[in-house]
């Protein structure tokens, strides 16, 4: 889970750069009475639609000590209801050719199918019939908390950057939820009962709880006839929000990791900063920040670190500003050699240069470059359903996504170095450093 979590977390972190004026592509929104929120994306070009139904419920909503449930509650949606017995539903989906699937994340838990258009009410009588109508026996609680554990063995207690960046978020995060892994810890897993399962699904599980996302060849006519059909008699339910822990307005705290198996080192530095939900104009400079210093082979750390000083493999600066409370920068350098202190010195040096050499027209070269890359996503249904759904799930407002050429435009090269100090030296931050095998023997 928790890989398949990274990969949709780095398909968000691809799509958000978009030209999202008017003309490129257009979403429309609704509510039911029963408070579900539907959000429709359309594009006739193929008679294919994504259907995705995330919930506003992830591992931050998760009890303490009961880490894992909303996970494992994932994997047992898939086991059945009283209409659809058993795991009919996925050799029903199959049958039908559609691709089905769902992940978990700190924030939320998402459902999706891509199918033909004419299967689509199929697979909304499906999905809305598992929102209130799943069964969860003993036999199958047992059987799913045993995979779950087992994922967590193979994704992250044996695999050493998993692990290392696990410890990095615990200790940026802190007592703020975002510091709990989605996969829970071993002892939390294995202590987890049937009825933690039964409480989650039952509390957070509902349609004032969910966004429906319709991509593809409908329109908004035809999403509201289905919609209601399908979910409008779902009840809505009393939600227990999750309660975000204020983080203190500046610290700093170092990680040093040395795990077998490790082939090469690594230095990862990680800031606690405002989201698209919290501030979407800080958040726009925090993704044009991560585009100028490296972006590509051209951006000012690659060409540094890599290429001139010949410190470093690779390069990458990356910001996440879709969450329900803080988002996250964050900076991961390969080292040619060993991560230590003049490593780490070389990258502090590279990117005080990389800020002292912007200019309104450097600046001006990555906007465009942000906008034009990915342009051709306007055709992709899959990637826009992803995008708007964890937009509208996260509370961020889909303005954002409109306006979001608009957004990316009026950032100046003025407030780029603004962003970037205010990084280094006021936002909570960790510095993780995470030492290849051949200096376990040194």
């Amino acid at each position: 889970m928790m890989k398949r979590w990274y990969c949709l977390f780095a398909v968000l972190s691809l799509c958000l750069p978009l030209e999202t004026q008017a003309e490129t592509f257009k979403t429309e929104e609704f509510f039911l009475d029963n408070g579900l929120q539907v959000v429709v994306i359309e594009n006739h070009k193929a008679p294919i639609i994504k259907q995705m139904l995330f919930y506003k419920a992830g591992a931050v909503d998760e009890a303490p000590g009961k880490g894992g449930i909303a996970h494992l509650l994932e994997h047992l949606m898939f086991r059945g209801t009283a209409k659809v017995r058993g795991q009919k539903l996925n050799r029903v989906l199959e049958e039908n050719g559609a691709e089905s699937n769902a992940f978990t994340s700190q924030d939320v838990t998402a459902y999706h199918q891509f199918l033909d258009i004419s299967r689509l009410e199929l697979a909304m009588f499906l999905e809305a019939d598992r929102m209130q109508g799943l069964e969860i026996s003993e036999k199958d609680f047992a059987t799913e908390r045993d995979i779950v554990f087992q994922e967590r063995k193979q994704r992250v207690d044996n695999n050493p950057a998993a692990r290392f960046y696990e410890t990095l978020n615990g200790t940026l995060w802190q007592e703020h939820p975002y510091g709990r892994p989605v996969t829970g810890y071993d002892r939390e897993i294995t202590a987890l009962e049937r009825q933690d399962a039964v409480d989650f699904y039952r509390t957070y599980y509902a349609p004032n709880n969910a966004v429906l996302v319709l991509s593809g060849d409908i329109d908004k006519a035809a999403a509201r006839r289905l919609a209601q059909k399908y979910y409008g008699h779902l009840r809505p339910s009393q939600i227990k929000s999750a309660e975000f822990a204020e983080l203190p307005p500046f610290y700093k705290a170092k990680v040093e990791m040395s795990l077998p198996e490790v082939r090469l080192g690594r230095l990862v530095k990680l800031f606690a900063v405002s989201s698209f939900a919290i501030k979407p104009e800080e958040a726009y400079v925090l993704e044009v920040l991560a585009e100028y210093l490296a972006g590509d082979e051209n951006a000012p750390l690659y060409q540094e670190l890599v290429l001139r000083r010949k410190k470093a493999l690779a390069v990458n600066a990356g910001y996440n500003g879709l969450a329900r409370s803080y988002g996250t920068f964050s900076l991961s350098v390969v080292p040619a050699g060993l991560p230590d202190d003049a490593f780490v010195e070389a990258v502090d040096r590279a990117w005080r240069k990389a800020l002292e050499d912007l200019d309104e027209e450097k600046l001006e070269r990555v906007k465009r470059k942000m906008l034009a890359d990915l342009v051709y996503l306007k055709d992709n249904p899959e990637s826009l359903a992803q995008l708007a759904g964890y937009m509208a799930a996260t509370g961020t407002s889909l303005d954002v996504l409109r306006n979001y050429a608009a957004g990316i435009e009026q950032v100046s090269a003025e407030e780029v170095k603004k962003a970037a100090e205010e990084l280094w030296r006021q936002a909570p931050q960790v510095t993780g450093i995470l030492y290849p095998e051949e200096k376990n023997n040194g």
